[in-house]
């Protein structure tokens, strides 16, 4: 009897001191934990920074706009800087994120197409008409009479679904019969790849 309470006080002062000791030393291992920690997030954080102005410096020194994947398919061409130079500024317009179809260069104004809408933009930039494929019926090349009475060109679009305006139909002049028959091709690739696109998906 007078062995165990001998050993129970010899372990209740071996417990005591495991636990004032470490009473003493976890909180220093804690913060040295922290600051380790803390550290490590140092590190990563200047190391992303260096990447990040590596990838910069790297766009910064791109010599040419990047190569457009053309079409829902997203096929690669031999690389034309026209196609690059649309592409890239259809990244400012709504097209952003949409797949690109063509553009053409209307003089003061250029025509956007990605594969699900047309976009015109003015000679500042501002967007002139935006046009979804799927609100087009048909797309028509016809003869015009100019604002100034002078015979012109223009491509015709008849709509299925009213504009919020009510209008059913959008009229695109163009400089020659030769640049509206263009347009209108582009166009109309553009509406025979939704048309397909719905048929696919059904």
């Amino acid at each position: 009897f007078e062995v165990q309470k001998k050993k129970g006080l010899e372990g209740f002062a071996k417990g005591l001191g495991k636990g004032l000791l470490g009473l003493l030393v976890k909180p220093i291992v804690g913060i040295s934990d922290a600051a380790t920690d803390v550290m490590i997030g140092v590190k990563s954080t200047v190391e992303y920074k260096e990447e990040h102005q590596q990838s910069l410096a790297l766009l910064k020194n791109q010599l040419r706009p990047r190569r457009p994947m053309y079409g829902r398919d997203k096929v690669l061409r031999p690389y034309r800087l026209e196609d690059a130079a649309a592409a890239t500024l259809m990244l400012r317009t709504r097209c952003a994120g949409e797949n690109y179809l063509g553009h053409m260069d209307m003089n003061d104004r250029v025509a956007l197409l990605s594969v699900n809408r047309l976009v015109i933009l003015g000679s500042r930039g501002e967007e002139q008409l935006n046009l979804k494929y799927k609100h087009v019926d048909r797309v028509e090349v016809r003869p015009i009479k100019q604002e100034d009475g002078s015979d012109g060109w223009a491509i015709v679009v008849i709509l299925n679904t009213p504009r919020r305006n009510g209008g059913e139909v959008e009229v695109i002049s163009c400089q020659s019969e030769q640049e509206a028959v263009d347009l209108c091709s582009l166009v109309q690739r553009g509406v025979n790849l939704e048309s397909h696109g719905n048929l696919v998906g059904r």
